[in-house]
């Protein structure tokens, strides 16, 4: 064989393999680009995974309900128990999920928030979501090398950056900032709407619990001012109880309850004189499903509560609006009934 042939052999073979390493190169720095995922948590923690997480478990009930508006809920294998034994998370879960229908996701929980950890670790779960009060379950799962985010939801800006922090470690965020963007222009659009003399709201807490309330600052708080109304209830607190005098002497213009009945309110002798309830303007958020005020769906709540405090438009008006936003928030795979 000629010695030119050979070199110019030589030469092709050279410039072939340099071109395939730096190729080799460029792949593995896009791949480690794309596959190398960081968001930080609630505590400040950043959370790094090297690839977006494909099995999820959450330990917190309301971020179950945000996996689905994420687009998500493939994603995941362990769930609360709460949410077979809610009625209402469970009968509009089981319409995008037939897992949950069936009840098939794993329910690594006790009563309450009670967590098997060892559950958890045959789920083999390369991502945990956790609420921030459940600090053994915490140490436990990190003690364990499984990625733990943790949630708060306390306030607007948590669910809004904890939504697309999550979205970011799973492969979802352009749509987490997508219903970011869509909840506050919503929002925006109520500001504009709001009426000059602003009703007061009294909040009661679930399961009857008419003296308990929410004071400024919480979540439910946020859904008031949001409806353009103001919180009845004064205090600074999270969850303070309060006595009928206390209610009497803010006087609410509406009360408004979530998991309880209105005959809850109705019955009661302390309260049988207060304005609000002789001109019955007691109302419950039914179904409680579409206005939990952990999530986004804080919106729906002040949308409801603006419905029945400023009557702006009708019953068929607003169940329109309330079907369009549903329909955005789960990609139409969901309907009211």
């Amino acid at each position: 064989m000629p010695k030119v042939f050979l070199r110019l052999l030589a030469c092709c073979t050279l410039v072939l393999g340099f071109g395939l390493v730096i190729g080799c190169g460029g792949r593995e720095a896009n791949n480690s680009a794309v596959l190398s995922v960081k968001a930080t948590d609630a505590r400040g923690v950043e959370i790094v995974l090297p690839h977006y997480a494909e099995r999820v478990v959450v330990l917190f009930e309301p971020f179950v309900d945000e996996m689905y508006m994420l687009g998500a809920g493939d994603k995941l294998v362990g769930i609360p128990q709460q949410v077979y034994q809610n009625p209402s998370t469970y009968h509009y879960l089981s319409q995008v999920d037939s897992r949950i229908a069936r009840k098939e996701i794993a329910t690594p929980t006790f009563g309450g928030r009670s967590t098997q950890v060892e559950t958890v670790i045959g789920l083999q779960a390369d991502l945990a979501i956790v609420y921030e009060y459940d600090t053994e379950t915490i140490a436990q799962l990190e003690g364990l090398d499984i990625p733990v985010f943790v949630v708060s939801s306390k306030d607007k800006a948590h669910i809004y950056d904890e939504l697309v922090g999550v979205g970011t470690l799973i492969g979802k965020k352009e749509r987490a900032e997508n219903i970011v963007a869509y909840v506050n222009s919503a929002i925006e659009g109520m500001a504009t709407e709001a009426d000059s003399v602003r009703k007061s709201v009294y909040y009661a807490w679930s399961k009857g619990r008419v003296f308990s309330t929410s004071g400024r600052g919480s979540l439910v708080d946020l859904s008031i001012q949001v409806a353009g109304a103001v919180n009845a209830c004064p205090l600074p607190l999270e969850a303070p109880n309060v006595s009928a005098e206390s209610i009497y002497k803010w006087n609410p213009d509406m009360i408004v309850l979530w998991n309880s009945d209105v005959d809850d309110v109705y019955s009661l002798a302390e309260l049988a004189a207060l304005p609000a309830v002789v001109n019955k303007q007691v109302f419950a958020m039914e179904p409680t499903f579409f206005f939990d005020p952990h999530t986004v769906k804080f919106l729906l709540f002040a949308k409801q509560l603006r419905h029945w405090g400023y009557h702006e438009y009708t019953d068929k008006n607003f169940k329109e609006e309330l079907q369009e936003i549903v329909g955005f928030l789960y990609e139409n795979n969901m309907s009211l009934e």
